[in-house]
């Protein structure tokens, strides 16, 4: 049996890179001679992920999603451990405030599309959402295939077309570099429109798209940048005493950072080369950035949220009346994990065979510190192929909140990561794509293509 269809991996849905091009050659210069004039699009969307996607569902006219892997959505796949933390059981304004001190900028987007919206959206499409205890939302499914799948759907219904395996090069702007005039991908093809909306993520999960591509398309459009570094990303500790604990896990610390930075409290996990879990991912994107200003940076841990050291020392006093014979270690084994309760006295520099009734002040104030205020070093971040989300990327003055537009270049739009607004895990990061997406695509007049 023979047959002329192309097979390969990708669903048949997804338009691929145009087989003409395929034999031109990758390098690109000045004035490639292969260079292809095509038919123009209202609107170009540099990227599928989340942002793109959204952006392209709720297109008029003739939009064109150009995502540089060979399917799109493979972010929005990974997020959630898979199940995709679509958004957070909240509103706008929680929303907002979850982003920090420059959040204002989303507001806009988060009242055009807030997080109610968006849950109904989604059931719209075929995916009705469930809330957990914690206030995340996904799927009911559980499965974040689900999610990629209905906006996909939603974008060739808006008739969107979505070509894979496709890098655009660079954006093209008008003579005086004021207004866009389209792009250019990395074959030479040059697709108009009087719209683009940069979608391409930052650094985060450089396996999944986000490859910096879309931050060196933006600056070498004009647009200024913050310096992006990683976020919701593991920290490396630069002790050794926590190496062997790795696995370990406290359900409710406090974790801060030295000498004034902002404490969160939350689960803290202990891993093979430092500390994870949501209490320190919430705060790493602050200490990526002070690491990247090579400022000394310290954590102090509380590994029971509640407790201060005043309640640890009596707690130590109670334990020398009720247990005075019980090995100190043990008593403490029984308010935090053994092996962590172990090592801290090891720091605090109580010996094995130490009892209550002998636990002298010294080091009873001393193990009430590591307790309350463990102080540890970081050394650094696990990096990109780590981290969840960007910090940094185009700065916020750069654009019109109202519609996300370049305050320099007509017509350029950036949505998603690339922005400079990142925030802790929960949802809130991919309602805020999803939401710039919409507002990109949609604070305009009609296309007309």
């Amino acid at each position: 049996m023979s047959s002329t269809r192309r097979l390969d991996s990708r669903p048949p849905h997804f338009d691929s890179r145009p087989p003409h091009l395929d034999s031109r050659p990758p390098h690109l210069d000045s004035r490639p001679p292969w260079r292809v004039e095509t038919s123009a699009f209202a609107a170009i969307i540099v990227g599928g992920g989340a942002a793109g996607l959204v952006a392209a569902a709720f297109s008029t006219g003739r939009a064109l999603v150009l995502e540089r892997l060979d399917r799109p959505g493979a972010k929005l796949l990974a997020t959630g451990g898979g199940r995709c933390n679509v958004t957070h059981d909240t509103d706008a304004a929680d929303i907002v405030a979850a982003f920090g001190k420059r959040a204002r900028f989303m507001t806009d987007a988060l009242r055009r599309w807030p997080p109610a919206d968006i849950r109904r959206f989604l059931a719209d499409h075929g995916v009705p959402t469930v809330v957990e205890s914690d206030g995340c939302v996904f799927p009911a499914s559980g499965r974040a295939a689900d999610v990629r799948d209905a906006l996909v759907a939603a974008a060739r219904r808006a008739g969107a077309e979505i070509r894979c395996g496709v890098k655009v090069a660079r954006i093209l702007l008008d003579e005086a570099g004021t207004a866009v005039r389209g792009v250019e991908t990395a074959c030479g093809e040059v697709l108009t429109a009087p719209r683009i909306v940069l979608a391409a993520g930052g650094r985060a999960w450089p396996s999944l798209g986000s490859d910096g591509s879309g931050l060196a398309l933006a600056r070498e459009a004009g647009l200024s940048l913050v310096p992006p570094t990683p976020a919701l990303v593991p920290l490396v500790a630069a002790e050794s005493w926590m190496s062997d604990l790795a696995g370990l896990s406290c359900p409710d610390a406090a974790v801060s950072i030295e000498p004034r930075g902002r404490a969160v409290r939350g689960p803290l996990l202990f891993t093979h080369r430092g500390l994870s879990g949501p209490a320190v991912l919430a705060l790493s994107g602050d200490v990526a950035h002070a690491l990247a200003e090579d400022s000394p940076t310290r954590l102090r841990i509380a590994f029971r949220a509640d407790w201060t050291d005043a309640d640890w020392l009596a707690a130590f006093s109670a334990w020398r009346t009720a247990h005075g014979a019980r090995l100190v270690r043990n008593l403490l084994a029984e308010a935090l994990p053994k092996a962590l309760a172990h090592r801290l006295c090891e720091r605090a520099e109580i010996g094995e065979d130490v009892v209550a009734a002998r636990l002298d002040r010294a080091a009873a104030l001393a193990l009430a510190e590591f307790c309350a205020a463990c102080p540890v070093a970081i050394a650094g971040t696990e990096g990109w192929d780590r981290a969840m989300v960007t910090r940094g990327g185009v700065a916020l003055s750069e654009l019109d909140p109202r519609t996300l537009e370049s305050r320099r270049v007509a017509g350029l739009r950036v949505a998603g990561e690339l922005v400079d607004l990142d925030a802790p895990c929960g949802g809130y990061n991919l309602t805020w794509a999803f939401a710039s997406g919409r507002l990109a695509i949609e604070a305009q007049p009609p296309f007309n293509a």
